[in-house]
């Protein structure tokens, strides 16, 4: 990654590679980048994009098709609750993997999270083991919808 541009402005895509898109979306730039390099690990991720508010996300969301998302709740601006919500309302994203990535920890923002569209909740600091299984798992999901043209 050239290191004189933001993560939130820079699209990291592996050569020759057609894996899955996937959205960051987060206003916290070195967590973006913690979260893109364990992302680049996969070989099943192609492209990692990036967004530092839900209305950046939304308008990368329109212009674009992705295949995974992961969503900080505490944003400036629109928050992930109220992002993942009208991320939710457009018929492409109606079943994509909305994973909420957060420091909110209390039930209530959990049920928020979940209220408003996300797959999963997922708390920080992010536990490296139990988050690579959630992220095999849904790479599985993505893999045989992709495989068997399941929406």
């Amino acid at each position: 990654m050239d290191k004189s541009k933001s993560a939130s402005t820079e699209v990291m895509q592996p050569p020759e590679n057609s894996g899955f898109r996937v959205l960051i979306v987060d206003d916290n730039v070195s967590f973006q980048k913690l979260l893109a390099l364990s992302l680049s690990m996969q070989p099943l991720i192609g492209v990692i994009d990036f967004a530092n508010s839900g209305e950046s996300a939304i308008k990368k969301a329109n212009a674009l098709t992705y295949d995974l998302i992961f969503m900080d709740a505490m944003m400036p601006g629109i928050d992930g609750y109220e992002t993942c919500t009208r991320l939710r309302k457009n018929p492409i994203y109606k079943n994509t993997p909305i994973i909420m990535v957060t420091g909110l920890t209390t039930p209530l923002d959990e049920a928020k999270g979940i209220i408003a569209g996300s797959t999963t909740y997922v708390t920080k600091p992010v536990q490296q083991v139990p988050f690579k299984e959630l992220l095999n798992r849904e790479l599985a999901l993505l893999t045989y919808r992709k495989n068997n043209k399941v929406s």
